[in-house]
């Protein structure tokens, strides 16, 4: 399959059309172009470099997106089913094998797909920002942020949240009483998957404040650059997991501040930044074939890796604790070997996009187009889902890929209806 990939694209590199863009999720479902207007003086503009023309639309970055949002709601299926991490809601079973499946299945996208998702916000941030101001940006990024933030605080999480307490056995409040005794008193704070939402806010706002008042380059003119070596990709690997090893030692994985896990938090910022630089220095518009070899092995050799840092650190008298943070060396095998899943992925997907799905497709054009519903009310469908196959005696994987498959279907479907709704479509696109 490799050598197929590589040979269909044109010579010597992966390539993309330029121009107009999808925006990132959550942001805007039109034209992101960088518009039509001479870029003002500068240095850069003096050496050559080109503004931003208008041209086909990059429709393989709508689609990547929306991948990765279905794939967000199976990651969260595994969760519930046995596999590490949290959830509102649990219903995994004693036998030890289907949970150390869907533990690797979940370390493996956590690696990679939420910084991957930064990636393509950070990389559609500059068109916006030159197309709209400052100001609007800020407006538009707390509108398409902020409010649905403030909904799901207020409005989806405590219902997904008593869904979940009252699928147990015993006693519960009723959900008015649970309402307001622990999300109106801001005794609880919980963002569910909205974490996303709340840390790419406060990225978008930070990158205003260096746009308007701190940057020194005219951001409308694109100098454009070559694609980063594989050294210089193995460097950024190694630099970003001692990074985030240094993070664990005072904020483990698992531990939350606002519903924010600082341990993931270097490779969240650190590709919203790189998203930046790859926009202002053209590096999608052709990655090399060396880059993409080094992708797929660095995959490649994660994948072989994964089940051996796992098991072995496991079996460990620390026990799996110790991947969290502290010193360890679990944690640091598993802090080393996290960036390069997210590297290698992060070309992998865009090479692959940019070969197969850069084409317009009605269908898959609206299913896109509702990624941001969908990724805000997943848990709404998912959690209820569990709750209606808690009773059966099917085997965990079963149950696993039928709610998945169940969630991601009709969390989209009721997505695009829900889009169809004016001030729902005013507000998220």
């Amino acid at each position: 399959m490799g050598r197929t990939w590589a040979r269909t694209a044109a010579p010597r590199r992966c390539r993309a059309a330029v121009g107009e863009l999808g925006g990132e999720i959550g942001g805007d479902d039109t034209q992101t172009a960088v518009p039509r207007r001479q870029a003002l003086p500068s240095p850069l503009a003096q050496s050559g470099a080109r503004a931003e023309p208008a041209s086909a639309r990059l429709h393989y970055l709508d689609y990547l997106r929306a991948g990765v949002v279905a794939l967000v709601m199976a990651h969260h299926t595994a969760i519930t089913y046995g596999a590490a991490g949290s959830w509102y809601y649990s219903d995994n079973g004693t036998s030890l094998l289907p949970k150390i499946l869907l533990t690797m299945f979940t370390a493996f996208n956590q690696a990679y797909f939420m910084a991957f998702l930064f990636f393509l916000s950070g990389y559609l941030s500059i068109p916006s920002y030159t197309r709209k101001g400052a100001a609007r940006y800020a407006v538009d990024r707390v509108r398409r942020f902020g409010i649905p933030l403030v909904v799901y605080l207020f409005a989806i999480s405590p219902i997904v949240s008593w869904i979940a307490i009252a699928a147990h056995p015993g006693v519960h409040p009723p959900l008015l009483a649970y309402w307001r005794t622990e999300y109106l008193s801001l005794r609880t704070f919980d963002a569910g998957p909205l974490w996303f939402v709340e840390a790419l806010l406060l990225m978008d706002l930070l990158f205003v404040a260096w746009a308007r008042w701190f940057a020194r380059v005219d951001l409308t003119v694109r100098p454009g650059g070559s694609f980063p070596r594989g050294r210089l990709l193995a460097v950024f690997a190694l630099l970003l997991g001692a990074a985030s090893f240094l993070v664990r030692q005072g904020m483990p994985v698992g531990a939350t501040f606002f519903s924010l896990q600082l341990a993931y938090f270097p490779s969240y910022v650190a590709m919203f930044v790189l998203g930046l630089l790859a926009w202002r220095q053209r590096w999608l518009d052709a990655i090399p074939d060396a880059a993409s070899r080094w992708a797929r092995w660095a995959v490649v050799g994660s994948i072989v890796l994964l089940p051996i840092i796992l098991l072995t650190g496991a079996s460990a008298s620390s026990g799996v604790t110790a991947f969290y943070g502290g010193l360890h060396w679990q944690a640091l095998a598993y802090a080393l070997w996290e960036p390069w899943v997210l590297v290698g992925m992060s070309i992998v997907l865009v090479c692959w996009g940019q070969r197969r799905l850069n084409q317009p497709s009605r269908r898959w054009q609206g299913w896109s187009g509702a990624s941001y519903v969908a990724y805000i009310i997943q848990p709404l469908v998912l959690v209820p889902a569990a709750v209606l196959f808690q009773g059966t005696s099917w085997p965990v994987l079963d149950k696993f890929a039928l709610v998945a498959s169940l969630t991601i279907l009709a969390t989209y479907t009721v997505a695009r209806g829900l889009r169809l709704i004016p001030p729902v479509r005013a507000a998220l696109g």
